[in-house]
């Protein structure tokens, strides 16, 4: 199962009407937090869809260790901000 051109641009447009929308940092953070969640629960079938014998290609897999990378990043980074503040 892939992810449809025509999802993509959904998804794209939607993005481009939020950032327009909404000026408050905190609520576009949520809404990119939300759009995440969303389409990480859409790809987990077309992985699971797999009767492994075949591992997503290279590239996809370095592209999603590097997002994962990136939000344990910001979310260690937002942890200990908390402490310092405390």
């Amino acid at each position: 199962m892939k992810i449809s051109q025509d999802r993509i641009r959904q998804i794209i447009k939607e993005e481009v009407n939020h950032s327009h929308a909404e000026s408050d940092q905190g609520v576009r953070v949520k809404r990119h937090l939300d759009k995440i969640g969303r389409l990480v629960q859409e790809m987990i079938p077309v992985f699971e869809d797999d009767d492994g014998e075949e591992e997503a290609p290279r590239w996809i897999q370095e592209k999603i260790a590097v997002v994962a990378a990136m939000l344990q990043t910001i979310l260690d980074y937002k942890n200990e901000e908390e402490i310092r503040s405390k």
